[in-house]
């Protein structure tokens, strides 16, 4: 039970690798909040877990809104009654060429994967002081090894690395850890609609596996338990690369 009487906001946590580490969360004691878009995914999410005799809600919001983040951990903090851990998780793809990129989708895009979980470590500092807490955000390979066409994804995603060490440097004081997991190809429902979006199919994904470079999301999950658990308490500002060795072939 490492994170025994402890509270964690996990974002896109209706599914994929979001669900995957609120569940082991809860699964090691800690009550979880679901924080995600979809409403009907998240409710049966949140309730799954609930149902295991473990302590989860869900709030839904619309994380490219200010005023919702604010809601979403206000609403965590005033269910729990504190706020040890923070995911940022949630994120969207716009796999396009340059050319083809609007203004709105470049901003919605940036509004998601980068405004949010700078506003939501805002948000949640005065609980995360309080409790010396953990911030875990989840970028992506795409952040450190480019590939296209992926431009907007990437830049959001290299920028959520910078984003970690400047956080990790200007909260130690706080005894705030923050740390970056950056996954590779994970078998989720958003990595089959990336491909299916680019014009692949299922082979794609076949190959992978056969090269072992498909992760689970219950293996991210478990590199995340680790890094905010008390066993990591010396590491913070790290970039933590889980992709199976991908970017070494």
């Amino acid at each position: 039970m490492q994170l025994k009487d402890k509270a964690a906001l996990i974002t896109g946590a209706a599914s994929g690798i979001g669900l995957a580490i609120a569940e082991r969360f809860a699964a090691e004691g800690a009550a979880v909040v679901l924080v995600d878009q979809d409403a009907a995914r998240g409710e049966i999410a949140a309730a799954k877990i609930h149902h295991q005799s473990r302590k989860a809600s869900f709030v839904q919001a619309n994380l490219a809104e200010p005023v919702e983040i604010v809601r979403a951990v206000q609403t965590a903090t005033e269910r729990c009654g504190r706020l040890d851990i923070l995911v940022n998780n949630a994120a969207t793809f716009l796999p396009k060429v340059i050319e083809e990129i609007s203004v709105p989708e470049w901003d919605f895009l940036m509004a998601v994967n980068l405004r949010a979980p700078f506003l939501l470590v805002q948000a949640a500092l005065p609980a995360l002081k309080a409790a010396n807490g953990t911030i875990l955000n989840i970028s992506s390979t795409a952040g450190i090894k480019v590939f296209s066409p992926n431009l907007p994804y990437s830049t959001a995603k290299a920028g959520l690395i910078t984003m970690t060490k400047s956080l990790a440097q200007e909260l130690h004081p706080h005894r705030i850890r923050v740390n970056c997991l950056c996954p590779g190809a994970v078998d989720t429902p958003a990595l089959h609609r990336d491909i299916e979006v680019r014009g692949g199919d299922s082979s794609a994904i076949d190959g992978m596996k056969e090269q072992g470079y498909l992760i689970t999301p219950e293996q991210i999950a478990a590199a995340a338990l680790h890094l905010v658990s008390d066993e990591s308490g010396a590491i913070t500002g790290s970039i933590v690369v889980a992709d199976a060795g991908a970017m070494l072939a």
